[in-house]
């Protein structure tokens, strides 16, 4: 039989899930949970795939504004076609955080009056045939193997899992039934607002400019969770400054709660970096949250890294 949690390495952190899991599921602990309070966010970006060098949505955008360029050269008098066309990561680079409602205009924006339908298929095929420059795998395939199985033994144990990400609700959409085994319907993430149109006499859906207000990324996190799900999270997911309010959300539950922050400290196998993360990890030593080490406690970081 299986174990569970195979690619986590034995330890206080797996230790502390296959706690959690067991005391809210067991009937006669005073800290059980019903089925139905047991509710577990996870972040995308940093938590569930890769986001370096650059986040994905960003860079299937940046894909988008040099095909409009290509179309349009007149385009190219406007500073984010520039760098796109130029593969300046670092001038998108430099949105972030500081300028995050222009980073995300852009990502966003790129889009606008398309098809819903046909931005999928763009999104999916993009997933599915674009690679990652340093590990030569589609980016559908740079997802967390540990993650994986954290998500299926919630699932398992009567937990809903859902994604909350500061990234496009649509985007995610389109794989996270194919890669995690999360049903569409939840996703939370950024939206953008659409308008009724017609095309050969049927009714379709386009893309129109400009986020639907909040963005699913900080304080906007619990906002969104309220809106789609209707109850706190008693796990929460994240990985970044930008998963604190979804977590303290979890902890002001009043309810049996696990925080997970995943720090990017293996530079062999992923990455390594602390930049956007600073705060988290500084509340995650002050509050008890359990802070996972890539390094430390996956035994394997990919999916293909097991094959």
């Amino acid at each position: 039989m299986t174990k569970p949690l195979e690619s986590w390495n034995d330890g206080p952190t797996k230790q502390a899930l296959l706690d959690f899991v067991a005391i809210v599921s067991d009937e006669s602990n005073a800290d059980y949970l019903p089925p139905s309070e047991r509710v577990a966010t996870f972040d995308n970006d940093g938590t569930l795939w890769v986001e370096k060098p650059a986040y994905v949505q960003l860079l299937f955008a940046i894909q988008r504004l040099k095909d409009m360029a290509e179309a349009d050269p007149g385009l190219l008098g406007q500073p984010a076609f520039q760098a796109a066309a130029a593969d300046d990561l670092g001038y998108f680079a430099a949105l972030y955080p500081d300028d995050l409602p222009a980073l995300m205009q852009v990502v966003f924006d790129s889009h606008a009056g398309m098809p819903q339908q046909e931005f999928e298929i763009l999104a999916y095929d993009f997933l599915s045939q674009a690679r990652h420059p340093r590990f030569g795998v589609v980016y559908k395939q740079c997802i967390y193997q540990p993650m994986l199985e954290l998500m299926d033994y919630l699932q398992v144990n009567g937990f809903r899992v859902f994604i909350a990400s500061a990234g496009g609700m649509s985007f995610m959409r389109t794989v996270a039934e194919e890669i995690y085994q999360v049903p569409r319907e939840n996703v939370i993430g950024s939206n953008i607002t659409f308008e009724v149109g017609r095309q050969d006499g049927k009714l379709i859906l386009l893309r129109r400019p400009g986020l639907v207000d909040p963005p699913d990324d900080g304080p906007g996190k619990p906002i969104n969770i309220e809106l789609h799900i209707g109850r706190p999270p008693v796990l929460a997911a994240g990985n970044s400054n930008g998963d604190i309010e979804m977590m303290e959300y979890a902890e002001a539950s009043g309810r049996p709660f696990l925080n997970l922050l995943l720090h990017h400290d293996d530079a062999r196998r992923e990455y390594a970096y602390n930049a956007g993360a600073e705060k988290a990890l500084r509340l995650a030593g002050e509050r008890n949250w359990t802070v996972v080490s890539m390094k430390d406690d996956f035994r394997t970081v990919f999916p293909f890294e097991a094959r």
